[in-house]
Parts: C-alpha cells; sequence; structure tokens
C-alpha cells in the first residue's frame, strides 16, 4: 500500500492535486495548516480516503488534533506538531513519548515546513515538510506491505 502525507498546504491545493496524480496513493493524510485547501483535493479525488488533523492556522477547524489510526497492517499516530514543541525540541521527546502511549509504528508531524524523516524507539518519525508556498515543496510517503513499511519524501519539480 502506498499512502501519502501533506503538511502546511497554507492555500495552495494544487501542489497536493498534482502530487496525487503522480503517485496514485491508497489514503492520504493531511497534518494541517490549510484544512481549507481539502475540499479541492476532496473534490478532484472524491475516491482518496483522507485522514486529516488541524493545525495552530486552522483556525475554526471542527477536526482533532490528533489521530491514531490503524491502516495497512500499521499503527499510525498523526498530528500537526505544535503541541509538542516540535520547533523546540530536536529530538521530538515529548512526540515520541505521546506515539509511544498509542503503540504507534509510524509518527506523522508537520509545523516546521522542514521535511525530517528518521527511525526511533522502533518507530518512522516523517515530517513531509511543506505542500505549500515554498520554493520546493515536499511531502511524504509511506510504503508498507504489512511487516516492512519505509517512509519517504518526496519533493515536486516545477
Amino acid at each position: 500500500m502506498k499512502f501519502i502525507v501533506f503538511s502546511d498546504s497554507h492555500g495552495v491545493s494544487d501542489n497536493m492535486i498534482r502530487a496525487v496524480q503522480k503517485e496514485k496513493p491508497d489514503l492520504c493524510f493531511f497534518l494541517g495548516d490549510g484544512e481549507r485547501d481539502l475540499s479541492a483535493l476532496q473534490k478532484r479525488f472524491p475516491r482518496l480516503p483522507i485522514n486529516a488533523v488541524r493545525g495552530n492556522c486552522d483556525v475554526f477547524s471542527s477536526l482533532p488534533r490528533m489521530l491514531v489510526c490503524a491502516a495497512g497492517g500499521i499503527r499510525i499516530f498523526a498530528t500537526h506538531g505544535h503541541l509538542y514543541g516540535v520547533k523546540h525540541d530536536p529530538i521530538y521527546r515529548e512526540l515520541c513519548e505521546a506515539a509511544l502511549e498509542s503503540d504507534a509504528d509510524v509518527v506523522l508531524f508537520g509545523h516546521t515546513h522542514e521535511p525530517f524523516r528518521d527511525r526511533t524507539m522502533g518507530m518512522e518519525l516523517m515530517n513531509p515538510g511543506s505542500i505549500g508556498p515554498t520554493t520546493r515543496p515536499s511531502y511524504g510517503l509511506i510504503l508498507t506491505d504489512g511487516e516492512k513499511t519505509e517512509t519517504v519524501i518526496s519533493f515536486l519539480t516545477r
């Protein structure tokens, strides 16, 4: 299975649409800061399931602040990251502790606009960066067969 991960679109839905057209994912995760941009993605790909959380800029959102779900045989912890201090904690201690309590295999977060991936405490950590108005829009992929899981950071070309 292939999951696509977006964060921080900040008013730019076209980049998400282009990435979905290219990758043809089974499932999408949106990590906040651009909830309004999801409507264009849902309209263009009505059969694509989207799991979403709200970010610090999604002021009037009814989306959850974090979610834990099972998909493709793995447990995923997803959040925007601002509530876990990801901009000020280079080892993401608070985020990892919350994800460990949820028995997560994969931890997804945004907020910093910086792509990041690592493996720690038995979990894959990934920040897809920003898919929004930046010179180098990025997104994440999770590739899994239920036993082996790989996270990848990809960049859109202009």
